[in-house]
């Protein structure tokens, strides 16, 4: 906790809501031990952080688009229609089991949500997108990998740094890509691979983000 209001925080959280999100992992889904650890995780921020939320499978946005935004990044203490961003945050991760359904749509969505975040870059705070996925990319005639860190390696800018924090769910997750998306945006990466470590290795990405 203090480190969280130590470092002002921004971030887009970008969550997988493929259909494999719905796998047994002991008694619960993939999704409900996700959604259990992202609303620990919620409750950590203190009003000053900036967050927001995208759930993201292939078509979920409509033709050609793989993320819905469910939120748009701003301060926990908010009001928006009569909601706090906590809450309304609170709300966006319950919602996203009645989404889940389709395939990975991994690379277009990391390059739109890295793109988002760097268009309304706050200079005082580290501004990153936190990419939850239990799968590999999925989506017929995506972007390839390469295109992906081509792409991170052209629109970086040193004044306006954007990093990814990967946190791989299970050993399904593509965890030698998500490393590789990661370090490609001075980031780092996680995997869970018991599902039950997802709330440890939240904490775990989301301390190690603010030092």
């Amino acid at each position: 906790m203090w480190a969280l209001q130590a470092v002002p925080f921004r971030s887009l959280v970008v969550m997988d809501v493929s259909g494999s999100m719905n796998m047994d992992a002991g008694g619960k889904t993939r999704m409900q031990l996700t959604q259990e650890a992202a609303l620990k995780g919620a409750a950590m921020f203190p009003d000053t952080a900036q967050l927001g939320m995208w759930a993201f499978s292939v078509g979920l946005g409509g033709p050609g688009q793989d993320y819905q935004e469910l939120d748009p990044i701003r301060r926990m203490d908010a009001v928006t229609d009569g909601k706090t961003q906590r809450e309304r945050i609170q709300g966006d991760i319950a919602s996203l089991g009645g989404l889940v359904g389709g395939g990975t749509g991994l690379y277009d969505t990391a390059l739109a949500a890295f793109r988002t975040v760097k268009a309304n870059y706050d200079p005082r705070a580290v501004n990153s997108v936190i990419l939850f996925t239990d799968g590999a990319n999925e989506k017929p005639n995506s972007m390839t990998l390469d295109q992906l860190l081509a792409a991170f390696a052209r629109e970086r800018d040193p004044a306006k740094p954007v990093i990814f924090v990967t946190i791989g769910i299970t050993a399904d997750a593509d965890e030698p890509v998500l490393k590789q998306i990661a370090a490609a945006t001075g980031g780092s990466s996680y995997v869970a691979k018991d599902p039950a470590d997802i709330s440890k290795v939240f904490s775990e990405a989301l301390l190690a983000r603010t030092q």
